[in-house]
């Protein structure tokens, strides 16, 4: 499993050419050059390891392969992830919303109240 996403440091995507790799490598350099306030000394080396890596097309197609195969462990993760959901929402079905509860109380309060206004305006005018 990598520690990071070396495409993701450096803010390009995977299909970038080494040109637009270069052109992001120099512009982080200088955002994260030591004579720049603000200087991070961590996140410059991740700058220049993530360069070394991907402008190396042996070490960009290993790190490359070991990107897919995190995302295929991932997505393997994933799968087992819903698996068991659904076992679990198989066993226990979820409570009826609370809408649906309370829908027969409301029309009978609503059905009285209809029936008093109707009796009420009888009584008064008729």
């Amino acid at each position: 499993m990598t520690e990071r996403n070396f495409y993701q440091v450096l803010g390009v995507g995977r299909s970038a050419s080494p040109d637009d790799i270069r052109a992001a490598y120099i512009r982080l350099v200088k955002r994260h050059h030591p004579d720049v306030v603000g200087y991070l000394p961590s996140r410059l080396r991740d700058v220049q390891q993530a360069y070394r890596c991907l402008s190396n097309s042996e070490t960009r197609e290993t790190h490359d392969r070991a990107l897919a195969q995190d995302e295929r462990a991932h997505l393997a993760r994933q799968r087992s992830i819903q698996r068991r959901l659904g076992r679990y929402d198989h066993r226990h079905p979820r409570p009826l919303p609370r809408t649906r509860r309370w829908r027969w109380p409301k029309l009978a309060v609503a059905a009285a109240g209809i029936v008093l206004a109707i009796r009420l305006s009888l009584t008064l005018y008729g």
